[in-house]
């Protein structure tokens, strides 16, 4: 018995049941004081499993010699948000190897720069379009971050063509978590986005693309495995459009950040003060601080899993090698161990700060860009998520009241009313 629980007995149908709410709920169960970053004792597809938090949970996480990706994920999950065979998915050198193309692509700072005023254009056009009818932030930011990423990938491609597809990619993120048909509708948004992309691979490796070097389309249509093999079609395809789905997803942290500048109207004075100063909408410090108080204190990625390559310790617990460990990305971000006033939003915790140097920092990830699992398209969703904060916070911006909630228990979850946003 583990808790006063039943060997047979499996935590995975509440987990999946109570959503963000789960890890809260049994530190309550079991007495546990929520404040604390003490590992709590789960058992997850009938494995042993540790879920931690805080600092050292973070540590422990990304130790590559003691936690292996490897079939962590459950199938039904990986397959559908990541697809088979992505990089989520391996460990060690041939991790390393493919995420070196990643960080090229991505994490490289001419690239980051390069997609900022794609993606200001987007947003502008938006706005523009605010003074005819209202739109939800979350469909409209779907659309915009997808077109911006697309063509910063080398594809190019109508705003029609471009908007199927990432309002695909957009469901492959919405379903990712949800056992109902909303997953059902992701793995065919799956077939479909992997067929698409694959052919747009095949295209640029004919010669019917031209993307340029330093594009996604074409490092990835290029990228060699370790035996020196190009990938296929498919998987190359698949790790392209694994640098753009998480931006896409981003659209669900603006639509936090608009119920933000509700809750919150003195940061958006500040923020429409600093932006009307500057002239642009891009990396305002203000819109930056306020994006990443939004990205530390909203829910996204819930729990990510992995399992342990030796037996160890760990704070009391031991762990067996193939035990399971889960990270609490949600209550990492806010354990007050590691943040003063953990439970408040305050964006000046983020002024001048290097937020990649802040362990318990993890809402894409954590550890080391270049040799961990953290996203390495972090710096580009940060940027794009600011400038949608500058252009929410202009003062022919109205941003409505209702729609701002949402529920706890869904995986992912965002503001299910849009939030809804127009030209006064």
């Amino acid at each position: 018995m583990t808790g006063g629980r039943c060997p047979l007995h499996d935590d995975m149908p509440t987990l999946l049941r109570e959503g963000y709410l789960f890890a809260t709920q049994r530190r309550e169960q079991e007495g546990i004081d929520p404040a604390s970053d003490r590992p709590l004792r789960l058992r997850l597809l009938g494995k042993p499993a540790l879920l931690v938090r805080g600092a050292e949970g973070v540590r422990l996480f990304y130790d590559n010699d003691r936690i292996k990706r490897k079939d962590a994920m459950p199938k039904l999950i990986s397959r559908s948000l990541f697809g088979n065979g992505s990089v989520h998915g391996l460990d060690d050198a041939a991790h390393r190897h493919r995420k070196a193309t990643f960080v090229r692509v991505c994490y490289d700072d001419a690239q980051v720069e390069r997609i900022k005023p794609m993606v200001e254009a987007e947003i502008r056009k938006a706005m523009q379009r605010w003074a005819s009818a209202p739109e939800s932030i979350y469909d409209l930011t779907v659309t915009a971050y997808g077109r911006a990423s697309m063509r910063w990938a080398g594809i190019e491609g109508t705003d029609a063509d471009l908007d199927v597809q990432a309002k695909r990619l957009g469901d492959i993120v919405e379903g990712f978590g949800r056992p109902n048909l909303t997953h059902v509708k992701a793995w065919v948004n799956r077939r479909l986005t992997d067929a698409w992309c694959a052919r747009v691979v095949y295209e640029q490796r004919t010669g019917t693309r031209h993307a340029e070097p330093g594009t996604s389309l074409y490092e990835w249509a290029h990228h060699r495995e370790l035996d020196g093999r190009h990938l296929d079609d498919r998987t190359a395809g698949l790790e392209m459009q694994n640098t753009f789905r998480p931006h896409i997803a981003v659209a669900r942290f603006a639509a936090f950040a608009a119920a933000a500048l509700v809750e919150h109207p003195e940061w958006r004075e500040r923020i429409q003060a600093e932006t009307a100063e500057r002239g642009t909408l891009v990396d305002g410090p203000l819109a930056t601080a306020f994006a990443q108080e939004v990205r530390r204190t909203y829910p996204f990625v819930p729990f990510l899993p992995a399992y342990t390559r030796t037996a160890f310790e760990f704070e009391g617990e031991r762990l067996e090698a193939g035990d399971r460990v889960l990270i609490d990305i949600t209550h990492t971000n806010t354990a007050p161990s590691a943040w003063e006033q953990a439970d408040e939003f305050d964006p000046e915790r983020f002024l001048g700060v290097d937020f990649e140097s802040i362990t318990a920092f993890v809402p894409q990830g954590g550890g080391e860009v270049e040799t961990g699992h953290r996203c390495p398209g972090e710096k580009i969703a940060v940027s794009s998520l600011a400038t949608t904060v500058a252009a929410l916070s202009a003062p022919e911006v109205a941003i409505a009241a209702e729609g701002l909630d949402f529920d706890w228990r869904a995986m992912p979850t965002r503001p299910e009313g849009g939030p809804m946003v127009r030209a006064r």
